[in-house]
């Protein structure tokens, strides 16, 4: 197959630049992860020799124009003057040579007109259109015979998660009871943009609208902007039809017009191409603590329903010890049996008895680990970092290039945990319609007002939190 590089502009050799990452995303380009990671940890510690280069510089221009103010100019002083000089105008010449790489390798390749095209490692993003003709353009509730064209366009969404198919919306109806409400944008018969919605209702926390609740992800996916505008429009004039306080919207990208929150982050580790690769990328601390665990005689195992008991079992009581709610086992069930991406438990076992377990979800090679919990009693066989290798070992075995450790807040201890993995941070936009202006809501337990809520918990027993908790934990998103 012969490919020819797209020529590129001014504007998207700056956006290419500023994060090779996400352009890599956005264009689904084919690249050695390895090569890539190498250029960029290069360009990282050009950037910092320059810096330290100019700051030197600087200083030495400080100290001879002092000199110059007594009358009286130092050679050894030009001499550092010129060294630091050609040394900085090295770097930068090295930089523009590895940026001038970069370009090179992460340009869009255009294949000849005759040529056979290779399948993409993800379903190719859609493109924004200019222009859709709003006059033939309808929101509508999704029924069941819409349900295959809602997921075809939710497949080829670059922002798009597994948590917007449409098949979870069976999952959050039986399990909680509540009402959802999944937008649909048609041009035509043509779907042009989805936006999931789920009310939840209660006396204790009031009345208001998430996309998506129990999740790190959801938001409006459409075509352009002008389809997300009518799309937000149109749930907004249901959120004040059925007398809703707000609408919050979990978005990877920025929203006009709207408050937004900024205060999580989700954590992605870009996977190398063998288990091998990453034992050596993960570093000697992380590899000291795997090998420690190895000692205890930990073992796993992976599969699906027929684990749930030992899953919810490790799950619940380590909700217990946090001070927080916990779901209900058959919302885990339901979530099991729908279908929605591909789903598995991970156990690691000590003596045969549950420890520490993991539910994971992949979709569009993406794996995703949004519930993991550890005993404290574990703790000193390190079993979390045993659980979390296996975990990311079956990712590279299955072939994904991101392991999404879930969100956190920046430098928390569990920010800290997965940055050790070699994680990076991307930012989590949760944008909010409020009905009477004002301040985002805080219904999570960072709020400082459930400190002494969550000191109580943390004392009940495993058994009654077990009882009290799902009735808690469905109203709070």
């Amino acid at each position: 197959m012969t490919m020819a590089a797209k020529a590129l502009s001014p504007a998207e050799k700056k956006q290419l630049l500023k994060n090779p990452h996400e352009w890599v995303r956005r264009h689904q380009i084919r690249v050695g992860k390895r090569s890539l990671a190498e250029l960029l940890e290069q360009r990282e510690l050009l950037a910092a020799s320059s810096a330290a280069l100019m700051a030197d510089s600087r200083e030495l221009s400080r100290q001879i124009g002092e000199a110059k103010k007594q009358g009286e100019i130092p050679e050894s002083l030009l001499q550092q003057k010129r060294k630091v000089s050609a040394s900085e105008k090295q770097a930068i010449n090295q930089m523009k040579l590895l940026e001038a790489q970069l370009l090179e390798m992460l340009a869009p390749a255009e294949p000849e007109p005759d040529s056979q095209t290779e399948l993409p490692l993800a379903p190719e993003p859609i493109h924004p259109e200019p222009y859709v003709n709003l006059d033939n353009l309808k929101i509508t509730p999704l029924g069941s015979s819409g349900e295959a064209a809602w997921d075809e366009f939710v497949a080829q969404h670059p922002d798009a998660s597994v948590y917007h198919l449409s098949g979870l919306r069976n999952v959050i109806a039986d399990s909680f009871g509540h009402q959802t409400l999944y937008l649909c944008a048609l041009a035509g018969e043509r779907v042009v943009g989805v936006l999931p919605l789920v009310r939840l209702k209660s006396r204790l926390f009031g009345d208001f609208m998430v996309s998506q609740p129990y999740f790190n992800y959801g938001g409006v996916l459409a075509l352009n902007d002008l389809v997300a505008g009518r799309l937000l429009l149109a749930a907004q004039e249901k959120a004040e039809g059925y007398g809703c306080s707000h609408i919050e919207y979990r978005d990877l990208a920025p929203l006009d017009g709207l408050p937004v929150r900024t205060d999580k982050v989700a954590m992605w580790l870009e996977l190398p191409d063998s288990e091998e690769q990453l034992w050596q990328r993960v570093g000697t601390k992380v590899r000291a603590q795997i090998k420690r665990s190895r000692r205890f005689g930990l073992t796993v195992q992976s599969g699906g329903i027929e684990l749930l008991d030992d899953f919810y079992q490790v799950f619940a009581e380590n909700m217990r010890d946090l001070g927080t709610p916990v779901y209900s086992k058959s919302f885990f069930r339901n979530l099991l049996c729908s279908g929605v991406g591909q789903q598995q438990l991970v156990i690691v076992r000590y003596n045969g008895k549950p420890v520490s377990a993991a539910y994971l979800v992949a979709y569009r090679r993406r794996m995703e680990v949004p519930w993991a919990s550890t005993l404290r009693s574990a703790n000193r066989f390190d079993a979390n970092m045993f659980l979390y290798w296996e975990l990311l070992s079956r990712a590279c075995s299955q072939g994904c290039d991101v392991f999404d450790f879930g969100r956190s807040t920046v430098d928390a201890a569990t920010y800290k945990f997965k940055k050790q993995w070699g994680a990076r941070h991307r930012q989590l936009y949760w944008h909010y319609w409020l009905r009477d202006g004002g301040e985002p809501p805080k219904l999570n337990p960072d709020n400082p007002k459930y400190r002494l809520v969550i000191g109580v918990w943390q004392k009940l027993p495993v058994w009654l939190t077990r009882l009290l908790g799902p009735g808690i934990v469905k109203y709070l998103p």
